[in-house]
């Protein structure tokens, strides 16, 4: 049994033309001045965290537990700088008119290295320095730590100039 349509699911067989709509919405140069600098403050909050960490683990525990928050924090560092580079360059190629589109390879074979690196890292601590493990595990946390107080502090400055 069919039923006719109502007037909402009808299709006009020659639909009018619309003129493009904008969907941007303006920038205050205010905020976007405010939150341009996220990347560069992330990096100064983990490197700040990582030093401020190594030393607090080596007066409160042990040299060791100290080494291995350097180190994984070292390589979260690392990690988070190479994967912010890789998806800047990705998505610049992407949105670049008139190049060839990017090689698949090029820009897929740094991702699955990165974390080949960390569980390399990770092995060689496990089995041939145990006491660094704890630490390292802590370490690589900072630039999430980082990224997440750099989230708070946004949504602080985002409610500010909106209530301003």
């Amino acid at each position: 049994m069919t039923t006719p349509l109502d007037e909402s699911e009808q299709h006009d067989p020659a639909p009018s033309v619309q003129a493009p709509v904008d969907l941007a919405m303006p920038v205050d140069p205010a905020m976007e001045d405010r939150l341009s600098g996220a990347y560069r403050r992330i990096l100064r909050v983990a490197i700040a965290l990582s030093v401020a960490g190594s030393l607090a683990a080596t007066l409160l525990f042990s040299w060791q537990s100290g080494l291995g928050l350097a180190i994984g924090a070292l390589l979260a560092f690392v990690n988070f700088v190479w994967l912010h580079h890789s998806t800047e360059k990705l998505v610049s190629r992407m949105i670049a008119a008139g190049q060839s589109p990017p090689r698949k390879v090029r820009f897929a074979f740094p991702f699955p290295l990165r974390y080949a690196l960390m569980i390399a890292v990770a092995y060689v601590i496990l089995k041939s320095y145990p006491g660094l493990l704890i630490g390292f595990i802590v370490g690589l946390v900072l630039p999430i730590l980082a990224a997440m107080g750099e989230g708070i502090y946004e949504a602080l400055v985002i409610n500010k100039i909106d209530q301003t």
